[in-house]
């Protein structure tokens, strides 16, 4: 993931363990998936689950839904942290230093 916004220049890792939240968000996505999966399987098939299937089918959702998500949880983390933690003066500061830099002006 990019360190900055191209248009704007913010910087998205605010502060020192920023991503801490979206790690949060990511997990409890995971553990909702398990959880949503496995109850679908389980009822699903009930009385004769088959525990292997259900077995495989959670362990592979349970190691690519982190991996697919990890992007959209650092998404959600950011606007949600900005929605009670707005940019401070600096930060608007650095970033509008940041967008008037060369490599920051689109070639249109």
């Amino acid at each position: 993931m990019k360190n900055h916004c191209d248009q704007c220049g913010l910087e998205f890792e605010r502060e020192e363990g920023y991503w801490v939240g979206a790690v949060i968000i990511n997990t409890t996505v995971t553990f909702g998936t398990f959880i949503a999966v496995f109850g679908v399987l389980v009822l699903g098939t009930w009385p004769d689950v088959p525990w292997g299937t259900v077995m495989g089918v959670t362990i592979v959702a349970n190691a690519a839904i982190p991996v697919a998500f990890y992007p959209i949880s650092k998404t959600v983390w950011l606007a949600l942290e900005l929605s009670w933690h707005p940019l401070e003066a600096e930060e608007l500061r650095m970033a509008s230093t940041r967008a008037a830099l060369p490599e920051f002006q689109s070639p249109l």
